[in-house]
């Protein structure tokens, strides 16, 4: 028997390998939870199927936009002196502002004016409604000067061409006021209107008209109304996505994603259509303002040429005077040519004048370029130029970037540069025109002092035709620039063009749906993997048998399986179970230890209560009772006594009666079972001190007398993690079995039951196993129907996953 025992424990060691980490081993508990991993991929892909059958169809439009690289003339015409300015940054850059540009909120805006997007229609479904654009037998005529209901669907129903129910299927909906924030309503019961076709409906919430366009006798119709800020919210956001069709090219290509093909293509066309022309008007805004300026000088003019020729015509026909002799011809020839230079020079003069307002204002969008005036200043023309450019490039950048950014910065220090320069030039020009002015005013005196000599009646008319010839110069001069800007307006193009109108595309785009399973089927695989592996990882309970074995410094005796039938006389009156054939090859086991030729003393315990150390203590008496052997069953936990009511036992007297002297004979505390070789020791009433008792030299003495008169004898210990005692009653045995217990106790336990073995100097110490599950059993007959009660439960479906019935 020495040798045998020596040679099992030398086949464990502590500092066992059990506790290094194998990720085979964590890989392979996954196996278990298969079903539920496949479960879980099953409900996502039908979640997934659901939102694909839910979500309405996206279809998608296409269009390409050509962006001229260069920007235009800025001027009128070839007459204004304006180089293209081509905008720094490069190529990725323009292309990036003006991408910004087209989904910007004021062109969004514009183009959305040019559509009838304020009404959605759709036909009812099931799973989802359908947008009918441009082909709902109803058509709805909305007052946005009234409060109006958004926010949710509007129901028109008719079973006739004359009447109709008007009602709301959703709970929440916004009441929008027109200047005012919305306001939530609830209708917590279904609000239902009758109405006629084509009469005006008016509610506190609600003012529109609905007419039926198509002669159908009955249907049913879903309006949604947007108001003008949800609709520039919407296709100005990510719906529209704007990119360069080629690295190569100028080219930007638009794409739409909305619930109906031709209403995108319908948007992509407005808004491209709406980029040129606010493109034009900005190329034209500076021959538009040349002509205001004109225009304005040429009203006055036009009033004083007037009244010469009025006065001239008058003065001719009263003194019957046409012509001028030849002195007064010279004389009239050069004070002409005099007040002509000089008016050309005051004309200049406002110009200059106005520059520098516009300068001061800082509004560079009212400067007007000097050389559509006929201002061939090369300095002045250039300056103008590049502020032009200059404020041009500044409103590209804000598109994407803040005043704060350090581009824009560097663009307004270089604004404010140019604005400083030009001023210093306009000062130099102003000064050096009103010193022509003083001169050619000042020549102007000396030839009328000339002219003053002349008859006076020759004066008279000099005057008046000189007026009249001035005037006429001036208007010939102010109508000819006029025109030149004129023709600039009319004949100005966009730079840019549509290089291919929005292609409307009926065939909805299924990556989504695709997109949509994958996702669904990631998130059911992925969720429950990392559920079980969390739970794996934070969870210490023993959950392996094989994994025990690895960590235990004892041999493991025998793995009881679940007691899915709570009877706790299982060998007893089941002896064909899986529970009594595991308890016979726990027998089988302890022979090999101890030799059935001798008296043999075990101590069952455990490190816990719970853990089954009762349940295994009584079958495992009754295995050795059944096998004809006198054994005995002495509850020795005073602490949390056991009754053993299934034995049916009469008596109260116990062990803590006859430790406590209160019972002389160990015959008086014996207690008889109905089974034959099978006594039973109960621990008898709860003492004040079970501890003192447990180590008296009365227990010892009590142990020596059932060894003479009994061959086995099982001992109930307490839990040695709780009553250090315990080892007082060990130290008498021939076997000390710790029952651990499946998915109840923990890793920890193990350690402290290798450190009984070693520190305690304890070397009879063994493992048990209890509530083992069937499939983590090394014998596989109980799976295929070899104990009864495999084929009880083979007719339900409790084993398909496991039971949480334990013995106990």
């Amino acid at each position: 028997m020495k040798d045998s025992h020596l040679n099992m424990e030398n086949n464990f060691k502590p500092g066992d390998q059990g506790l290094a980490f194998d990720p085979i081993k964590f890989f392979l508990k996954y196996i278990k939870y298969l079903p539920y991993i496949i479960l879980s991929i099953i409900i996502s892909l039908a979640i997934g199927y659901f939102v694909n059958k839910s979500t309405p169809p996206v279809y998608q439009a296409n269009s390409k936009f050509y962006i001229n690289q260069e920007v235009g003339n800025n001027g009128v015409l070839n007459l204004t002196g304006l180089s293209k300015v081509v905008v720094s940054g490069g190529i990725d850059q323009e292309m990036a502002n003006q991408s910004v540009f087209l989904k910007s909120r004021s062109v969004a805006s514009k183009a959305l004016e040019k559509l009838d997007f304020e009404v959605d229609y759709f036909q009812p479904s099931f799973f989802i409604d359908n947008e009918l654009y441009k082909s709902s037998p109803i058509v709805a005529q909305v007052d946005w000067e009234h409060a109006q209901l958004t926010g949710g669907k509007i129901k028109i129903a008719w079973t006739d061409t004359e009447n109709f129910t008007l009602s709301l299927p959703d709970e929440i909906y916004k009441k929008n006021i027109k200047g005012s924030q919305s306001e939530e309503l609830i209708f917590e019961t279904p609000q239902i209107f009758k109405f006629k076709f084509g009469e005006d409906i008016e509610l506190p919430f609600l003012k529109l008209r609905i007419s039926l366009v198509k002669n159908l006798p009955e249907g049913e119709i879903l309006i949604n109304l947007n108001t003008k800020n949800t609709l520039v919210s919407k296709y100005s956001g990510d719906m529209v996505q704007i990119f360069p069709y080629d690295n190569l090219a100028s080219v930007l290509g638009l794409t739409i994603n909305t619930s109906h093909p031709q209403k995108g293509a319908d948007y992509l066309d407005a808004l491209m259509e709406v980029y040129l022309q606010l493109e034009l008007e900005e190329k034209n805004r500076i021959a538009k303002n040349t002509v205001e300026f004109i225009d304005s000088q040429i009203s006055g003019v036009s009033d004083s040429l007037s009244f010469f020729e009025s006065n001239l015509e008058t003065f001719r026909s009263g003194n019957k005077t046409y012509n001028i002799e030849m002195e007064s011809s010279t004389v009239y020839q050069e004070l002409t040519r005099l007040e002509s230079e000089l008016s050309q020079e005051k004309f200049n003069k406002d110009y200059f004048e106005n520059l520098k307002n516009y300068l001061a204002r800082e509004n560079y969008d009212q400067i007007i370029a000097p050389s559509a005036l006929g201002i061939q200043d090369g300095n002045l023309n250039s300056l103008i130029n590049s502020l032009i450019t200059l404020q041009q490039e500044r409103s590209n950048i804000l598109y994407t970037q803040t005043e704060a950014s350090p581009r824009v910065r560097e663009v307004n220090r270089k604004i404010q540069d140019t604005s400083g320069s030009l001023g210093e030039v306009l000062r130099s020009l102003s000064n050096n025109t009103q010193f022509r002015i003083n001169e050619l005013e000042s020549r102007i005196a000396r030839s009328e002092n000339q002219f003053r000599r002349l008859p006076s009646t020759e004066q008279d008319l000099i005057k008046l035709q000189r007026g009249r010839e001035l005037n006429e110069t001036i208007i010939t001069f102010l109508q000819q620039r006029r025109a030149e800007a004129a023709i600039s307006m009319a004949s100005s193009s966009s730079s840019n063009k549509i290089v291919e109108y929005a292609q409307a595309n009926n065939n909805p785009i299924t990556v989504k749906h695709t997109a949509i399973y994958l996702i669904f089927f990631g998130l059911g695989f992925i969720f429950p993997v990392v559920i079980i592996g969390i739970v794996l990882v934070l969870d210490n309970r023993i959950k392996d048998p094989k994994e025990l074995e690895g960590m235990l410094a004892m041999p493991l005796l025998a793995k009881i399986p679940q007691n899915t039938t709570q009877i706790v006389l299982a060998v007893l009156k089941e002896p064909r179970s899986a529970i009594a054939e595991s308890f016979r090859a726990l027998k089988t086991n302890i022979s090999f230890v101890v030799p059935l030729d001798r008296q043999l003393t075990i101590a069952v315990s455990s490190t816990l209560s719970g853990e089954g150390k009762t349940f295994t203590a009584i079958n495992l008496a009754s295995i050795y009772a059944v096998n004809k052997k006198k054994t005995i069953l002495v509850s020795c936990d005073m602490f949390k006594p056991s009754t053993f009511k299934e034995f049916d036992l009469k008596g109260k007297v116990g062990l803590s009666n006859y430790l406590s002297k209160q019972v002389d004979s160990v015959f008086d505390i014996i207690q008889n079972t109905t089974y034959p070789d099978f006594d039973i020791l109960t621990s008898g009433g709860i003492p004040p001190n079970p501890s003192d008792l447990l180590a008296s030299e009365r227990f010892i003495s009590l142990l020596n007398q059932l060894k003479k008169i009994y061959d086995v004898i099982i001992l109930d210990t307490p839990p040695v993690g709780l009553i250090s005692q315990s080892f007082e009653v060990i130290k008498h045995v021939d076997l000390i079995s710790f029952v651990l217990r499946y998915n109840y106790s923990e890793k920890s336990f193990i350690e402290e039951i290798n450190a009984i073995k070693y520190k305690k100097g304890l070397q009879n110490i063994y493992a048990i196993l209890n509530d083992v599950p069937s499939k983590e059993l090394t014998y596989r007959g109980y799976n295929y129907g070899y104990y009864e009660e495999s084929k009880r439960e083979r007719k339900g479906l409790k084993g398909i996953f496991g039971s949480n019935k334990a013995a106990v």
